[in-house]
């Protein structure tokens, strides 16, 4: 037997996406110079709302700087967030970094290995 879904997951799918899209924008001078590159990977909002966890990749950058960065400005941010989404409660963000790519990357260069090494002993 299914049970239905959750009422409150779909809208907290939606409130995830907004977010993510409206972060995109607003992040976009803060790195406009820079070398790096910063992706919003995920973003986790909390059932009654109040908290978002955004999740960020950082490619060619210093990873701290980037983290701090965000969390000195994290007022503005915030403030521009609310000015953007039209719900009761817009969630307090907070940002952290999501290394699952880079597991992933690291993951793949030993399976690289792994092959170069095989094709290497079959010669």
């Amino acid at each position: 037997m299914q049970f239905p879904p959750k009422k409150n997951t779909n809208r907290i799918e939606k409130i995830n996406s907004l977010i993510q899209r409206l972060l995109g924008e607003i992040l976009l001078p803060y790195f406009k110079n820079s070398k790096s590159i910063v992706t919003i990977s995920k973003v986790e909002t909390s059932r009654d709302m109040r908290w978002a966890k955004i999740w960020i990749t950082i490619v060619n950058g210093n990873d701290e700087h980037i983290l701090e960065l965000l969390r000195k400005n994290l007022y503005d941010i915030q403030g521009e967030l609310n000015r953007h989404v039209e719900t009761k409660i817009v969630p307090r963000i907070s940002f952290h970094l999501d290394t699952s790519a880079r597991y992933a990357e690291h993951i793949s260069n030993i399976f690289h290995e792994i092959e170069k090494e095989r094709e290497e002993s079959n010669e």
